[in-house]
């Protein structure tokens, strides 16, 4: 029997003795094969959202926020459609605390209307303490500092992507703005709320970091937010599109996205192995999100294998960092959970998650880097799988959990 997931733009082949009667694949789980929309749907989405506030773009500096490339955003396409109403405004990169994307990224973003716009991209960068504007703090305390671009905007238009996130509930929307062009200490200050229970996957509702940044945005007042919420498929492809008012139109996304996104699964597994395709496999601070997708469907004692290249490295020092703070998952949990750093809540949900089940990770990584994090180091998954097999013995069922960064597993009864 043969598993063969891709890994870091090749293959990855495992085998599996078939006379091994005890061993079974249960199953590979992945979202829902959608056709993409129509170039008719999308253009009567654009035309019905935007034409409300057409008189509103008139004589306005207009501000385009596009993410980064660690999402599956077809800015560049649609740029194109709406290039009437931005192509005279400015442009800016909602980084965050990404790292600030190459040039080659840079193009691939914002495809033919590159070279027009070069006098006019922006890119947040969140430790330029010049760069942003205080507006205030939320009713949990914490600072909002925006860049100044949005405070020199009369109007701002967001092009997002909705997927599900493991502790923002849903990407896109408001995170555009916070953290997408917020500075260090804002984003710092806010992902202090990621350790809490109820930030989780899917959940908006009682989820606080998400409430938090909802009350951020309300800080900028009565300027106009105008938004294109995307919802894309694992290639990219635009499934489905939002347009309007940011909050609005990023609710009916999530809605959009939790039934692209959720896979049924008929109960949990001794070993699941969650494979991460791009973007998220590009370093271990984003490989996490396969990490918490795939641990759903994971028994109590059993192994979760997480597969992604991080072909660009660890991602993030502070995490790294923390990890020498507080080398074992237990110290974590009794000390960390009162440790506001940047980064700990990727080691606080870790430990937690360690207290059900083993976490082994498949990377291009040197194995003491990946160590230092809590999780078991292999280079390859044919020897990742032996192991866990190794420790659980006979009759394993084991499951695939393919796209793992964006596949959400729901539990049936």
């Amino acid at each position: 029997m043969e598993i063969q997931l891709p890994f870091g733009g090749q293959f990855q082949r495992c085998i599996i003795d078939e006379i091994d009667a005890s061993i079974t694949i249960s199953g590979r789980y992945c979202c829902k094969s959608i056709p993409p929309a129509s170039e008719a749907h999308i253009e009567s989405r654009i035309v019905e959202g935007l034409e409300k506030f057409k008189r509103i773009f008139d004589n306005q500096k207009i501000l385009a926020v596009v993410n980064d490339s660690y999402r599956r955003t077809p800015t560049a396409y649609l740029l194109s459609k709406i290039w009437d109403y931005v192509k005279n405004g400015e442009f800016i990169v909602a980084a965050g605390t990404h790292r600030k994307p190459t040039e080659d990224e840079l193009s691939a973003i914002f495809g033919p209307c590159f070279e027009s716009i070069k006098s006019r991209l922006h890119i947040n960068d969140c430790y330029d303490q010049d760069s942003h504007i205080a507006y205030g703090h939320t009713s949990r305390g914490n600072p909002v500092e925006l860049h100044r671009k949005i405070n020199e905007a009369d109007l701002i238009l967001t092009i997002n992507s909705v997927e599900p996130h493991f502790f923002a509930g849903f990407t896109g929307g408001r995170k555009s703005i916070i953290p997408g062009l917020a500075s260090f200490g804002a984003v710092q200050s806010s992902h202090r709320l990621a350790k809490d229970i109820d930030s989780r996957t899917l959940n908006l509702e009682t989820n606080p970091l998400h409430l938090d940044l909802e009350e951020g945005i309300q800080l900028l007042g009565d300027k106009p937010i105008i938004t294109l919420q995307c919802v894309t498929d694992r290639d990219g492809n635009l499934i489905d599109l939002f347009v309007g008012n940011l909050r609005e139109a990023f609710l009916e996304a999530c809605l959009r996205s939790a039934d692209c996104y959720t896979v049924k699964v008929p109960g949990k597994f001794d070993i699941v192995i969650a494979n991460c395709e791009p973007p998220l496999d590009g370093n271990l601070y984003q490989l996490q999100k396969a990490q918490e997708n795939g641990g759903r469907m994971v028994k109590s004692g059993g192994v979760l294998i997480v597969m992604g290249a991080c072909r660009e490295g660890t991602g993030s020092e502070y995490f790294m960092n923390l990890a020498k703070k507080y080398p074992s998952p237990e110290l974590v949990l009794r000390d960390g959970v009162n440790d506001d750093s940047f980064g700990i809540h990727k080691l606080v949900k870790t430990a937690r998650q360690l207290r059900d089940f083993r976490i082994f990770y498949v990377t291009t990584l040197d194995c003491n880097e990946v160590q230092r994090v809590y999780f078991e180091s292999f280079s390859d998954l044919q020897s990742a799988l032996e192991s866990a097999l190794k420790e659980l013995g006979e009759d394993v069922e084991i499951a695939i959990l393919e796209d793992a960064g964006y596949t959400v597993p729901v539990i049936e009864p």
